[in-house]
């Protein structure tokens, strides 16, 4: 009676892991097949000209790699559905699914490829700095401004606040919670900050844009350059290689640089006309 007990037992408790072990190895639904299901690809954006802004009278977002991210969502028929982070929160906003690709133009470094897993880049990016006329030719390399006396101005969370800490610890630094990348430069014209760091090809536009005339760039050439992309969640291998692919693409037809040429040959960048 005891061993007939306990062989129904032991029957009982393989069935019920038979019935339990389809569900548990059923794997998780990817970004891939969710966004092809679903018909919605949710994309965090942070603004940065000319790569991914919002035009003030209208509030649509635009740039290079907005432009981008819809001749994707084109090609895959979904909608894109935007959602605005800053660059400081964007592997978090990541991680914690409030989007399925960071779509604006994300500077490597090795902090955030810690958290969020870069997709294949479509360019590279170095940094410049902005200076007030007066202060034209202050600067003479760019170890001059690792010094006590030098506020340098960044964009919170930004490649360039990084890269402040780690190249120039003896300078003070100016972390602004700003919205834009352009919005530091006021530190500047205020006398706040000695200088203020952004992009160089948006510095090299937008200095030459009028009402801008007060500011010049510090440096002849740009430094420390990064490869520049979008970023993923870690773990989604099919998502990965997609979106490798696309990038591929965008390389091999020169889709960034040719976008890139077209913004910032405008006088404009809220401007569709050149």
């Amino acid at each position: 009676m005891i061993g007939s007990r306990i062989l129904k037992r032991a029957v009982l408790i393989a069935g019920m892991l038979a019935l339990a072990l389809p569900a548990a190895a059923q794997p998780k639904e990817g970004v891939l097949a969710k966004v092809k299901r679903e018909g919605v690809l949710k994309v965090c954006y942070a603004q940065v000209t000319p790569d991914s802004y919002k035009d003030p009278r209208n509030g649509q977002w635009t740039g290079v790699f907005v432009d981008l991210v819809n001749e994707l969502a084109n090609w895959m028929k979904v909608k894109v559905e935007p959602v605005e982070v800053q660059f400081g929160t964007a592997p978090l906003s990541l991680n914690r699914g409030d989007c399925d690709l960071f779509g604006a133009s994300l500077l490597y470094n090795a902090p955030r490829a810690l958290e969020i897993n870069f997709v294949r880049p479509f360019a590279a990016k170095g940094i410049n700095g902005i200076v007030s006329k007066e202060k034209a030719g202050r600067f003479k390399k760019i170890e001059d401004l690792n010094d006590p006396s030098v506020t340098i101005a960044v964009q919170a969370g930004s490649r360039d606040h990084e890269v402040s800490q780690r190249i120039f610890p003896k300078a003070k630094l100016l972390a602004l919670q700003s919205q834009t990348d352009l919005a530091v430069f006021d530190s500047v014209r205020r006398g706040d900050a000695d200088i203020a760091f952004a992009n160089g090809i948006t510095i090299r536009w937008w200095t030459k844009v009028q009402g801008n005339e007060w500011a010049v760039p510090a440096f002849d050439a740009d430094f420390s350059t990064q490869q520049n992309g979008w970023a993923i969640r870690y773990g989604d291998s099919d998502w990965k290689d997609f979106l490798d692919s696309f990038a591929a693409w965008i390389v091999a037809n020169n889709k960034a640089a040719e976008l890139y040429d077209s913004y910032l040959s405008r006088t404009s960048l809220f401007d569709t006309k050149k």
